[in-house]
């Protein structure tokens, strides 16, 4: 059984494809474990996206914070950058979290995916 949820919700929910765009991705990370435990994420991307504005960064970790049950879910954002001109295409955003109990040891890995959007921007 999973003792940890993980949402992903992005903002704007789809990306122009003629300029250069960022889109923030809202992680939400909550726990129904009846220990405490530390929570990291790893957060991939493929090219053309980049968790950096100005050059190619695949991969990155963020740190969510210690989870309680019947807590409220912790919340981060993460910034997402994407080059100008690339095709209409769902690109893969991949998140592991990890929990780490009071040992240091890893407790729990999980994994999802969701997909961003990009289309063709209107002419205006």
């Amino acid at each position: 059984m999973a003792m940890v949820k993980i949402d992903m919700k992005f903002e704007p929910e789809v990306l122009a494809n003629t300029t250069r765009s960022e889109i923030t991705a809202k992680l939400t990370v909550s726990s129904e474990s009846e220990k405490e435990h530390w929570c990291e994420c790893d957060i991939t991307v493929s090219p053309p996206l980049s968790l950096a504005p100005d050059k190619t960064l695949n991969l990155g970790r963020t740190r969510i914070g210690i989870l309680k049950k019947g807590k409220k879910p912790l919340e981060k954002t993460v910034k997402i950058y994407m080059a100008p001109h690339m095709a209409k295409h769902d690109y893969l955003v991949n998140v592991t979290a990890y929990l780490y109990d009071e040992d240091g040891a890893i407790a729990e890995r999980m994994d999802t995916s969701q997909a961003i959007r990009c289309e063709i921007a209107p002419i205006t």
